[in-house]
């Protein structure tokens, strides 16, 4: 058998084969198109599109009372415009091009580094839209602080990383919204349940849930401006930046280790908590537990409806990694040790089910139970779909001209559904009647609506709201509301001090059930629409959440929040007494946002103008004994919405004694659904531009034999991307290709040039982890033709495929098939052959020890975590990333002519070649590391 050994860095899970280098990704969708304007302020530049300026003007007074609300605590003045670049939705936000990155549902905005750039969306609620730009108007001063405050260390864009992320993101939560009800929730739990983590481990990212960072840094400081005043807020930050020592920082600005003020920050919380648990029940207290959120390594069990039955309870979840809607039976008849749990509908791995919206959905049954209601984000927009709770078979899909949709809720008569729909800076309640296709408008304001709920009878709709006399569009205070269809005569059920959400109306609509914060705790309450008699009637320590009626009005579903994960359970509440509740458990402190000091009547509106500018620069230089210098340079510039872009790789690159260079210089146009680039490019050596594959042909001397080259041309690429998982890819291009090999070598030189024109059709919805790929499929089909257009060029034609599949094993293991073929005809195939053999393709062979005009290529690889990662003690004091590990086996043939499987004289293989073999795999953001035996 033969062995080697294989090293590789790679940047990106890319396949750098000799058949071809397939591009695979999701992809941004620009359905729609917009026209953008500019408001400008004192500290702002304010982006938005045409007809959003009543949520531009509203950005900008926001934004002026974050300035002076930050600036006052950190002590510091921004030396340069933000530019703040808002998105009427969150789908048209996730389709953005300012970065190429994918964004996901929980993506709520960013700052881009570079460009100093503020992203978010308007999702329909402006308390929450000032969360997200306060959030990230504090990272703008983070960055400006870093890298634009010349009054102290001016860090680069390296060095950032030697800010704990904790800091700046518990920073930029507690400046926006202070110590509010989310930190407050998840600090008890972690107390209580010995979950938190330790200042330590919040530095080295030893945590086991990333919202821990930003939670935990909330409430760090909370109690840095509680214990040591809000000016160490900044002072601190500063000092991190200027002593370039984190725990040099702590100590200066708090007098302690931060082992010592791990510990006083840890006691401070607990003498606050602890003396709360008096009275309280942990959540498996309370009621007959459902889902177990530790056990499948799941976050989300949330949203449950209950059949009519009272026998099942829908509910969404991502317990199996995507987001699913999931039926578990609670029939009481049923002592079953084990609930059966059935997956009917499988969410984010298809265009028709692109995301799930855990967040902001509610299932409804109809009264039948022969119907199930959601809200779904369907080929780039919000559908409504109502499904057949057995199987998943969609019954009817509505579609509206609404941004986005929450909170659908059918009627138990199945002829209504009521949802919260978004329009451009506001949304509403609406009632749409399935039988007649018509749609009312039941409110018609700037507040928030959610959780709407229909009567039995269809003749008033329950639902909670911040409205209130004052006309605050931001109150964080919601009351739940009662609306008559007819009339649309509006009044309060339930206005106590606190948020009031998520009503569920009893069967015979005398009853709510509900939650409340007004103790400081999330539990739910029983609101008599009779009596008004109202009260608690659970008192857990972390929270419970979407509490839902049986019909018999003797049980109830409900959410509990507790280990970090959200689980199922029911409680019986026939006789349970009212707890009137009416003392504090905790306390919130809210930021209070002074006037801006900037006359808002200044600010100018423009049109955009589009002007390019960098975004990032990158240069690289090595040298080595054997091959001298290489050097390369990345730069791309772009305008400020990222619609045009322009992107330069080059490098130097010394070998075989001779100097040479290689670019690529690409403008690429995104603005619309259609995407264009235009490019040039040459090539001086085999190796093309210099990447970090290139290492490994290098250490394997691939290309010993070549002793000229000279390749170059201009090149066109049209894109069509049908959804966020497949495309149409159409590329030309049109060349002049030199290559000279040793005499020797099996080679042959080619001096002719190449008209290529190539299509492609890609699809790719594979979820990624830590360590590559954990699930999904991905795959390309390409042909390419090149044609002989003077006489003298080079005439053949190429197809290729190449298929991958990857199945999560519980939550644990990876098992990983791959396939891929092709096959060249054409007078001058013979020039460009296949090549098998090597690190990227036959791992136990020699680097292209087989060639031909006909390929395939298939591997099987079981991917697992080798070890959890290892710390180190004295003096180093850190822990590595998990170490990977795979065991794989290779097979594949490249030949012309014939094909034979086996050497009929030998019985052994013939163009047919297999390898065994195993290996680790390492990430260090963003290379993975591979270490190959075969």
């Amino acid at each position: 058998m033969k062995r080697a050994i294989i090293f590789t860095a790679i940047a990106a899970l890319l396949l750098i084969g000799t058949i071809s280098t397939f591009p695979f990704g999701k992809n941004k969708v620009n359905r729609e198109v917009f026209e953008w304007n500019i408001l400008k302020t004192v500290h702002f530049d304010i982006y938005y599109p045409a007809g959003m300026e009543r949520l531009a003007r509203h950005t900008a007074r926001m934004a002026e009372e974050g300035y002076v609300s930050i600036a006052n605590s950190l002590h510091h003045e921004l030396t340069e415009i933000v530019p703040i670049i808002l998105y009427p939705s969150h789908i048209a936000f996730q389709e953005n091009n300012i970065i190429l990155q994918v964004i996901g549902e929980g993506t709520g905005g960013f700052t881009e580094l570079f460009k100093r750039r503020v992203v978010l969306p308007f999702t329909g609620s402006y308390n929450e839209f000032r969360h997200v730009l306060i959030h990230e108007l504090v990272h703008a001063f983070h960055f400006n602080i870093l890298f634009g405050d010349i009054s102290g260390e001016v860090m680069s864009g390296f060095t950032v990383r030697g800010v704990p992320l904790w800091i700046m993101e518990g920073m930029s939560e507690y400046l926006s919204t202070g110590y509010d009800e989310t930190a407050d929730m998840v600090m008890r739990d972690i107390l209580y349940n010995e979950k938190y983590a330790s200042l330590m481990d919040l530095t080295r990212l030893h945590v086991r849930s990333g919202y821990l960072i930003y939670k935990e840094g909330q409430a760090f400081y909370h109690f840095l401006a509680e214990k040591y005043g809000r000016d160490k807020i900044g002072e601190l930050f500063r000092d991190i930046r200027d002593l370039d020592n984190f725990d040099e920082a702590i100590k200066v600005n708090t007098g302690k280790t931060l082992e010592e003020l791990n510990l006083e920050w840890i006691r401070y919380f607990k003498k606050i908590y602890f003396p709360v648990v008096r009275g309280k029940k942990f959540d498996e207290e309370e009621g007959e537990q459902l889902t177990f959120h530790q056990k499948t390594n799941s976050t989300f069990n949330v949203c449950p409806a209950v059949s009519p039955d009272g026998k099942k309870i829908a509910y969404l979840t991502n317990r199996e990694i995507y987001s699913d809607i999931s039926v578990i039976a609670v029939d009481k008849k049923k002592k079953e040790k084990k609930r059966e749990i059935k997956t009917v509908l499988y969410g984010s791995t298809s265009s028709r089910f692109e995301g799930m919206h855990l967040l902001s959905n509610y299932l409804t049954w109809s009264g039948k139970g022969n119907h199930l209601a959601f809200v779904a984000q369907s080929y780039g927009r919000d559908v409504i779909f109502i499904i057949n709770p057995e199987n998943g078979d969609v019954r009817r899909e509505i579609e509206f001209p609404f941004r986005s949709i929450k909170d659908p809720a059918l009627s138990r008569d199945g002829t209504l559904i009521a949802f919260i729909g978004q329009m451009n800076d506001r949304s509403d309640l609406y009632l749409y009647d399935l039988k007649k296709s018509w749609l009312y408008q039941i409110t018609d304001d700037l507040f928030s609506e959610r959780y709407p709920k229909i009567a039995s009878d269809n003749s008033f709709v329950v639902f909670s709201s911040n409205w209130n006399d004052a006309g605050d569009i931001e109150r964080d205070d919601y009351d739940i509301f009662k609306i008559t269809v007819a009339g649309r005569e509006r009044s309060i059920l339930v206005g106590d001090e606190g948020n009031d959400l998520q009503a569920d109306l009893s069967s015979d609509d005398k009853q709510l059930l509900y939650i409340s914060n007004r103790t400081g705790i999330y539990n739910a309450y029983r609101y008599s629409m009779e009596t008004g008699d109202d009260g608690r009637i659970t008192n857990v320590l972390c929270g419970i959440f979407y509490p839902r009626w049986f019909n018999d009005g003797k049980r109830m579903a409900f959410v509990a929040y507790q280990n970090l994960g959200y689980d199922i359970f029911v409680k019986e509440i026939a006789g349970v007494a009212l707890d009137p509740a009416d003392e504090r458990d905790t306390e919130h402190h809210d930021i209070d946002f002074p006037p801006p000091y900037f006359d808002l009547t200044r600010s100018e509106f423009v049109p955009y103008d589009t002007r390019f500018s960098t975004d990032y620069l990158f240069l690289g230089v090595t040298a080595t004994t054997g091959y001298g210098l290489a050097g390369i340079v990345q730069m791309a510039v772009s305008d400020y919405l990222g619609n045009h872009r322009i992107v330069f790789t080059g490098n130097y690159f010394s070998y075989n004694d001779q100097d040479v260079y290689n670019y690529d210089v690409a403008y690429y146009y995104l603005k619309h659904r259609l995407d264009y680039g235009i490019g040039m490019f040459r090539q001086e050596n085999p190796f093309g531009v210099f990447t970090l594959s290139t290492v490994n042909e290098l250490i394997h001397n691939v290309y010993w034999d070549y002793l000229y080259m000279d390749y170059y041309g201009v090149y066109g690429i049209v894109r069509y991307p049908f959804s966020k998982f497949y495309r149409l890819s159409l590329k030309a291009t049109s060349s002049r290709y030199e290559v000279d090999y040793a005499l020797d070598s099996e080679r042959r030189d080619a001096f002719a040039n190449l008209n290529q024109l190539s299509l492609s059709f890609t699809y790719d919805n594979v979820i990624w982890g830590y360590l590559g790929a954990l699930d999904g499929f991905r795959g390309t089909i390409e042909a390419e033709r090149t044609v002989n257009v003077s006489g003298q060029d080079f005439a053949f034609t190429n197809v290729a495929c190449d298929l991958r599949r990857y199945f999560l094993i519980d939550k644990r293991y990876v098992l990983a098939l791959s396939g891929s073929a092709g096959k060249l005809f054409g007078p001058d195939s013979e020039y460009f052959k296949y090549y098998l053999g090597g690190f990227t393709t036959l791992r136990g062979h020699p680097i292209f020890e087989y060639n031909g005009k006909n390929i395939f290529l298939g591997s099987v690889e079981f991917r697992f975590i080798f070890i959890e990662g290892i710390k180190f003690g004295w003096p180093l004091f850190f822990r590595t990333a998990p170490l990977g590990g795979v065991l794989f086996a290779d097979f594949g043939s490249a030949w012309d002519g014939s094909y034979r499987f086996r050497d009929p004289e030998t019985g052994e293989f013939d163009d047919f070649k297999v390898d065994f073999g195993f290996g680790f795999r390492l990430t260090l953001f963003p290379l993975i590391f591979k270490l190959d035996y075969a």
